[in-house]
């Protein structure tokens, strides 16, 4: 824990002044930029770690579906595998700062294959089905009071999971995948605890120690398709 508290002192405040400006990230063959007050995928483990993992799937052809997508970076990978993307955000600035990155990184004018809004959740999704969903969510159980706290808090009572579970099987193809990434320094009890409520099992198909703490990848599936 010696690391997290050194960082919690010295590089926590540079972060913070650092992510005050719009500022650009490389990942492998994609460059992107990052408006300030989008979620960062250089500084939180999660982004990367998630992002890893996709680039091990077949996506060929696949409908896939990233809700809240930041800056885009899952999506645009998706994209990159010959995916057809459906990708949304809560936040306005997340949903401009996508459509810049896709026409940053790709020479296409086409929206065929890559759709981006604005929607507080599945709100404003047209029902249609996907064969894979991933999702990098706001998993502290606190209010949201501002803009920028939408990728971080999901509500007192876990609303942003109580209304994601709700809609999933509707948008879920029966034998589809859904991915989630959290980590350890979130209440996964009463995560998984939402998502049983609304008939959904999670299971554990991956896990990394990334520097000071512990991250998950979960296959979310309905219980009336397993066995």
């Amino acid at each position: 824990m010696l690391r997290k508290r050194l960082t919690d002192i010295f590089l926590k405040p540079f972060i913070k002044q650092y992510l005050k400006f719009d500022t650009t990230f490389r990942y492998k063959n994609l460059k992107l930029k990052v408006v300030s007050g989008v979620f960062h995928p250089r500084f939180f483990f999660s982004s990367k770690y998630l992002a890893n993992f996709i680039e091990q799937l077949d996506l060929h052809g696949k409908a896939f579906c990233e809700p809240c997508a930041g800056s885009g970076l899952i999506s645009l990978l998706a994209f990159n595998k010959k995916a057809n993307v459906y990708c949304f955000d809560i936040d306005l600035k997340a949903v401009e700062n996508i459509k810049f990155n896709f026409k940053q990184n790709f020479e296409t004018d086409s929206t065929d294959r890559f759709q981006v809004i604005q929607s507080d959740g599945f709100e404003k999704v047209p029902e249609k089905l996907f064969d894979v969903i991933a999702i990098n969510p706001p998993y502290f159980f606190n209010s949201v009071t501002n803009e920028s706290q939408y990728a971080w808090n999901c509500g007192e009572n876990g609303e942003f999971f109580i209304e994601f579970f709700k809609y999933l099987p509707k948008y879920l193809k029966p034998l589809g995948k859904c991915y989630m990434v959290l980590a350890e320094n979130c209440d996964l009890i009463r995560i998984i605890q939402i998502a049983e409520q609304h008939n959904f099992e999670f299971l554990l198909i991956n896990e990394k120690k990334i520097a000071w703490e512990k991250n998950y990848i979960f296959e979310i599936t309905l219980k009336a398709f397993i066995n």
